[in-house]
Parts: C-alpha cells; structure tokens; sequence
C-alpha cells in the first residue's frame, strides 16, 4: 500500500484530482447558469479539455531516468495509469448529470474524454509530461476558431472536428477512440519525454 501512496503522490495525482474536482464544479455552475444548447456543449468542450489536460502533469515522475530504467515493468502501469485517469475524469465529470445538470451528450462526454486523454498522453511522448496538454489545448482551438458550426462533409473535415460533432458521428466516434488507443499505446510503451 506504501508503494502504490508513494506511486500516486510522485505522478501528482492529488493535485490534479483536485484540478479535475474543480473542473467538475465549474460544469455543474454552467449548466445552472447556461440555457443556450450550443454555448452549453461549448462550456462542457472547453471543461472537458481542462480536466483531461490536468493529468498531463502526472504522466511522468519527478526522476526521468527511474521511470526509463527502473528494474520493474512500466508499461503496464503507465498504460494502467492513463486509463484510471480517463476513467476518473469521465466519472467526475458526469457527476453533474446525476445532480440533473447534464451538459451535453453522455456520448458526446465519452467520447471527447477519450479523444482528450489520448492527445493528452500522445503529448507527454512528443513533448513530455510538462507540456503534454498542448496538443489537445492547440488542435481544440484551433477547431473552435474555425469551425463555429461542426461540418458534415467532406469526412476529413469531420475527423479534424470530432470534438464539436453531434454524438451519433460514427467518423467522430471512431477518430476519437482511435487517437485514445494510439496516445495511450504510444504513452504506454514509450513514456513521457525528458
């Protein structure tokens, strides 16, 4: 039990349970204070990507060469954390429908979750824990400022926008889930970046 504290307490994941609290709260005051369907899809987008860009920070430890040569297996427990960390964040951030404040869609939440958190994790491997919340942080906006409406054709321009879709976009659906398997796969295998 010693070992797993120590594990959570190096990866910062008190801290960054509380950023994904904190997260979870502004989506419940949204939802009391937004009416509009599209501004309240755009508060969930832009919570969703604040929570899953929180645990970029805890995808690496405080000591890059224990986490490169330590003598115990690190794949299967950075693929055991970035999994945990989609998982917690999706459940606290579906918090909000069980109080009768849903945001958006439930698909819609897993779906952008997944997405998120695998450009989150490709990001530690290309850029490293520190800065791994750029990826997704500068591909949503970039989507948002020049997409206002999601398109419906042609399918690459749908795949570059699966964030905004509708929930029912099987392109979307399987863009996102693609890029989780491969950021967590490519986290899972190579690690954060120095």
């Amino acid at each position: 039990m010693r070992a797993l504290t120590l594990y959570l307490r190096s990866r910062a994941v008190p801290t960054t349970a509380a950023a994904v609290l904190g997260c979870t709260l502004a989506l419940w005051a949204l939802g009391l204070a937004v009416d509009h369907p599209l501004g309240r899809a755009l508060a969930a987008l832009l919570i969703t990507l604040a929570a899953t860009t929180a645990i970029g920070h805890g995808l690496a430890g405080p000591d890059h060469d224990l986490d490169k040569t330590a003598a115990i297996a690190w794949p299967p427990r950075r693929a055991a954390h970035i999994i945990v960390a989609g998982t917690a964040v999706l459940g606290l951030l579906a918090t909000p429908a069980l109080a009768g404040e849903q945001m958006t869609d439930a698909g819609q939440l897993l779906r952008n979750v997944a997405g998120l958190t695998g450009l989150v994790a490709l990001g530690a491997v290309v850029f490293g824990a520190a800065r791994a919340p750029l990826i997704p942080l500068v591909w949503t906006l970039l989507v948002l400022s020049s997409a206002p409406e999601p398109p419906t054709r042609p399918t690459h321009k749908v795949m570059l926008t699966w964030m905004i879709q509708p929930a029912d976009t099987r392109t979307a659906m399987v863009t996102a889930w693609s890029i989780a398997v491969t950021g967590s796969l490519a986290y899972a295998l190579l690690g954060s970046r120095r």
